[in-house]
């Protein structure tokens, strides 16, 4: 927040220009940054993610990690997975090579994600996954933020801050080839259309051609997202934001741990094995979202702002999925010819979601005597509808013809298939939020209150029962300490609660039955958080270091293997994380990550057996990663960027029952980029890199949900990238 005198009247200057322009001038012409602008570098000083309003990161009782668009192409992230690799407490790719879906966990805890603050709905299988080069900078907020969004998990949440209109011109376009005949060429144009520049444009755009490194399997992709924006006057905006993905890949494979995590008398399973059928298996998704964002400004205290989207998200994926080797696979006493062929079944899923959400604020900024005030007033409404079917072998049929793992000839019969599930759910919530972010001289202090009347009613299409409705009503709050000390250290303490109505339906499946649902959507998922830690820029330098110890309880947690998804009794994590990032004027830009995890299932009951006491799955206690680059800026090597990173994964169990163990990894990244215009300055603006990702290649089981699903992470990965900007 602002203070009295020179301050306030940079400020000033830098709202002025409204939400349409991301990034602004102060009275000194010196670029500042906004909350939804881009960021220069990895380190970035503001958010809106964790307040909803453009507040200093240092000054938000909360842990935040921002993810630049300048370090996404640093890494060469061609998902939201790989930019979120060097993020602390933050779990991805746990799957190891999906190109359909992210699977987030922060903190322990799966989390959703949110594009420009409102959500992008998913349901079972219908999961959004948004592309990384339509954004400007991609925000983890860690802990509960159900008092600002509504349905939130303590865990926190991915937040994906897109790109908007500029009034300066630029212009880039890129193409990239890869491993595995990756093709992909993309664009973004964005600049004015008129001399006053009330109105602006941008269009981002991306296609993409690729195989993957398991046979059969491909990662097509085509993403459009023009917006634009209208600037009548200096106190008022309107952007039109857009999207539209459509994606075609395969499933994941579902591979027995014999072979990959344990041994087997036949050999290693290869990690390009496909098990399904190549002209059955597919995997298609379209997304759609077409929005707006309004903002006017009353005076120079008062602002009022509406957000708006409409979001659908459609998937269809057909898939022969491999059970493992059953007890023809004797892990004590394994055989040749028991442990090769592998159990399949024939499943079609059909889900398809679609939201509606609009969300009113009403921002005041005031004084009472030596005391500032930010007042945020809102009111928000989500209507979700989803529809989910599964089409699979009903019981006593017969299932897919059994597959030789490791001589595998396609083409079998895929046996008979009927509707076995058909569900719709529809959720409309409606929450009111109170939020007071309040300075005094050195202390800020928030506090911020909410409250949620949600209507969940679940229909069973297939069986024709009467709908099940359930009616929530909630309060959420957070209160939260923040203390600004000298020499850049701010140390701050934080309290608050979350509430999630669920979305996703129970399933459950195995290797002799069909897929069941089981009649009535989850509880309601309720969690609390306690954080205390520390947020610290040395003076002098574009960085940013933040600590923190907190403690975390959630109630009827959702947990899934990939196979079943059920609801657990009650979870409690303790932890500890680090993340520093810097970016120094002598050409070095560093990141660093460390978080430690207690995640304990304090009580629970899965498939009528306690598991009490367990240990939460795909959540280890250690998990670290370290990357550095140097951009050399004189003599023979000017130009050049040359730069590493080290990711470490602790070893962890994984699924509640704890009977299977993965081990730890360590993986190796490595970057080298070069600026042309040091060939020829006639080459300005054109770059070309090469990114590798597990550069040595190493062969790791990502996790098990048990002895019949384990999935091998990335293997290699290498990327060359040409750009050109003007």
């Amino acid at each position: 927040m602002a203070q009295q005198g020179t301050a306030e009247i940079e400020l000033e200057t830098i709202v002025v220009q409204g939400e349409g322009e991301p990034s602004s001038t102060s009275a000194s012409g010196i670029a500042v940054e906004r909350a939804n602008g881009p960021v220069d570098g990895f380190v970035a000083t503001r958010s809106a993610t964790g307040t909803k309003t453009d507040t200093p990161i240092t000054e938000t009782p909360q842990s935040i990690s921002v993810v630049s668009q300048d370090q996404i192409e640093t890494l060469g992230a061609q998902n939201p997975s790989e930019a979120l690799r060097y993020t602390a407490g933050v779990q991805v790719e746990r799957f190891g090579a999906d190109p359909r879906y992210d699977w987030i966990k922060v903190r322990g805890i799966d989390v959703p994600s949110y594009l420009d603050g409102l959500l992008l709905p998913n349901s079972t299988y219908a999961t959004p996954r948004y592309e990384p080069f339509g954004v400007e900078r991609v925000e983890v907020l860690k802990g509960p933020a159900s008092i600002l969004y509504g349905q939130s998990p303590p865990g926190g949440l991915v937040n994906f801050v897109s790109k908007r209109p500029l009034e300066e011109t630029q212009r880039e376009v890129r193409f990239q080839v890869g491993s595995y005949d990756r093709f992909q060429g993309a664009f973004d144009f964005t600049g004015a259309m008129n001399d006053d520049k009330s109105l602006l444009y941008r269009i981002v755009g991306l296609g993409r051609l690729s195989d993957t490194e398991v046979d059969f399997v491909n990662d097509d992709r085509a993403f459009i997202a023009p917006s634009f924006t209208w600037k009548p006057t200096d106190d008022t905006s309107l952007t039109f934001l857009s999207h539209y993905i459509k994606d075609d890949a395969k499933s994941l494979q579902f591979l027995p741990s014999q072979g990959t995590l344990t041994p087997n008398p036949n050999g290693q399973i290869p990690r390009n094995r496909f098990l399904g059928e190549p002209g059955f298996d597919d995997f298609k998704r379209e997304e759609f979202g077409l929005g707006y964002e309004f903002e006017h400004r009353f005076s120079e205290s008062l602002t009022f702002r509406q957000n708006l989207r409409y979001t659908e998200v459609d998937v269809n994926l057909p898939v022969v999925r491999g059970f493992g080797f059953g007890a023809s696979c004797n892990p004590v006493e394994p055989t040749v010819a028991g442990c090769r062929n592998v159990t399949r079944r024939t499943v079609i899923f059909d889900d398809k979601i679609d939201a509606f959400t609009v969300d009113n604020q009403l921002l005041w900024e005031t004084r009472t005597g030596p005391v500032e005030h930010q007042f945020l007033a809102g009111i928000d409404v989500r209507d979700l509808q989803s529809r989910f079917s599964t089409t699979t072998h009903p019981l006593g049929a017969a299932t897919a013809t059994p597959i030789d793992i490791f001589d595998p000839v396609y083409g079998g019969s895929l046996g008979v298939i009927g509707v076995t599930g058909d569900v719709s759910q529809d959720i409309l919530q409606t929450g009111i939020y109170l939020q007071d972010q309040i300075r005094f001289d050195r202390f800020i202090l928030m506090l911020s209150g909410r409250h949620d009347w949600v209507d969940n009613r679940f229909t069973n299409v297939l069986t024709g029962a009467a709908p099940v409705e359930q009616d929530d009503r909630e309060f959420t709050g957070r209160a939260g300490l923040v203390v600004e000390l000298d020499h850049g250290f701010s140390p701050y303490v934080s309290y608050s609660t979350s509430f999630q109505p669920t979305v996703n339906i129970g399933f459950s499946g195995g290797v002799s039955g069909p897929v069941v649902i089981n009649g009535e959507p989850f509880e309601p998922t309720k969690g609390e958080q306690v954080e205390a830690g520390v947020k610290y820029v040395p003076l002098g330098t574009n960085s940013l270091f933040t600590a923190s110890v907190f403690n975390l309880k959630q109630d009827n947690l959702v947990v899934g293997t990939g196979v079943t998804t059920s609801q657990i009794g009650e979870v409690e994590i303790n932890g500890f994380e680090f993340e520093g990032k810097m970016s120094l004027a002598r050409g070095w830009d560093l990141l660093a990550s460390y978080s430690y995890l207690d995640a304990e299932i304090v009580r629970g009951v899965q498939s009528g057996i306690d598991i009490s006491g367990n240990d939460l799955p795909v959540t280890p206690e250690h998990q670290a990663a370290l990357f550095a680059s140097y951009t050399w800026d004189g003599g023979p090597l000017s130009g050049l960027m040359l730069g590493g990173g080290v990711r470490y994964f602790g070893d962890h169990t994984g699924n509640t029952l704890n009977n299977i163990d993965i081990p730890s990894y360590t993986l190796v990244d490595a970057v080298a980029r070069y600026d042309l215009a040091n060939l020829d300055n006639r080459l300005k603006g054109a770059t070309v890199s090469v990114n590798a990702s597990n550069l040595f290649d190493k062969d790791y089981v990502a996790t098990c949900g048990d002895v019949n699903t384990c999935y091998y992470g990335n293997g290699r990965t290498v990327l060359g990238t040409v750009s050109y900007r003007w």
